[in-house]
């Protein structure tokens, strides 16, 4: 894609292929029922309050564990009302991105009524019957889900959240263009939903159409410059675009990094990781090497900040092999399924070729 070598140039805030009920009884609630008086929650328009925007933000910035431990001191009850649906909903999320199904479910409950818990649980039963080749099942699932939107309130954050759950199993299930109408991103600028937006920014990235993702970003900054997700709008594209624009990523994640909510916290790593991803972009190989220390000094077992390490210490001269390769064992042996440790693995086996060849 044009990109860095570094795994960390994925959006750092959204669960991509991370996506993680099967059998569940998450099933379409009656219309009649999932604003009734005697639902446990009566789903009305929904005003943000501070301990949603901090969950949210904790999410947007991939620290899961973070927004996890948030969600749980703000709703230790669970579910009992609008607030408390919608932190434990980010932290479910969050749950998902870290590939904690079980986690996700018992945050929401396998028997949730509310449209937007049951898309995450929806995603999850996908994402189960991905792994498990149930390709019947999976499209089931994403008719479900599809279904929810006709139950959700337009402009209610619901509503954007259900609208993104529905298009990244789109995109997962291989209906790219399908998941961007969607959306509501087809390089027209034309949606009002940021997270709907960041991700069809990402999937045009991943399909290589930059200056649609351009123009998406573009039009987001005219609605909310000052967001968290246009700002890793902004950077994502000038990772992919490289050059000049890097260094406009690197500003951004640098910033993030200096976020009072996040800083001197593990929830501050992932910020730090974009950061050494941009500094590598631009050959400082000392500087990427000095912020992910710092990173894996807040959280050694970060997984994505020791698969940058084992990156950049191929790139620096004054680190041998040996030590290169005990860190890409430690990510291996955390993420052994991961696209990253088969790309090793295959590159192996072809430098183990080449050299039985020669010989």
């Amino acid at each position: 894609m044009g990109r860095t070598p570094i795994e960390a140039c994925n959006p750092p805030n959204f669960e991509i292929s991370r996506f993680v009920h099967l059998g569940s009884t998450a099933t379409l609630a009656p219309l009649t029922d999932w604003k009734s008086p005697r639902s446990p929650v009566a789903y009305c328009a929904f005003i943000m309050e501070s301990s949603v925007f901090e969950a949210q933000s904790l999410f947007y910035q991939s620290a899961y564990s973070g927004c996890i431990e948030f969600a749980q001191t703000h709703a230790p009850n669970g579910i009992t009302d609008n607030t408390s649906l919608i932190l434990l909903v980010y932290a479910a999320r969050a749950a998902l991105a870290m590939g904690d199904i079980a986690g996700a479910r018992q945050l929401l409950g396998d028997d949730s009524e509310q449209p937007v818990a049951m898309s995450v649980l929806l995603l999850a039963d996908f994402t189960e019957m991905k792994r498990s080749g149930d390709d019947a099942g999976s499209e089931d699932v994403i008719q479900q889900l599809i279904m929810l939107l006709d139950v959700v309130e337009p402009g209610e954050l619901a509503a954007e959240i259900v609208r993104y759950q529905v298009g990244l199993a789109l995109h997962e299930n291989g209906d790219t263009q399908n998941a961007l109408e969607t959306l509501g991103v087809i390089g027209a600028g034309g949606s009002t939903e940021l997270e709907c937006i960041a991700l069809g920014v990402h999937i045009l990235l991943e399909i290589q159409r930059v200056d649609l993702a351009e123009k998406e970003y573009l039009a987001a900054r005219k609605q909310n410059d000052d967001s968290i997700l246009v700002q890793y709008m902004e950077a994502w594209i000038g990772l992919v675009r490289g050059g000049r624009a890097t260094q406009q990523a690197y500003y951004v994640y640098d910033e993030m990094s200096q976020n009072t909510m996040i800083a001197h916290t593990r929830n501050m790593v992932p910020s730090l990781v974009g950061k050494a991803v941009a500094q590598a972009a631009q050959n400082d190989v000392p500087g990427a090497t000095n912020t992910l220390n710092e990173a894996l000094a807040l959280d050694p077992q970060h997984t994505l900040a020791l698969a940058n390490q084992g990156v950049v210490q191929s790139l620096a001269s004054d680190v041998t092999v040996p030590e290169a390769e005990s860190t890409t064992n430690m990510y291996a042996k955390t993420e052994p399924a991961s696209a990253l440790v088969s790309f090793w693995d295959t590159k192996r086996y072809e430098l183990e070729q080449a050299v039985a060849a020669m010989q």
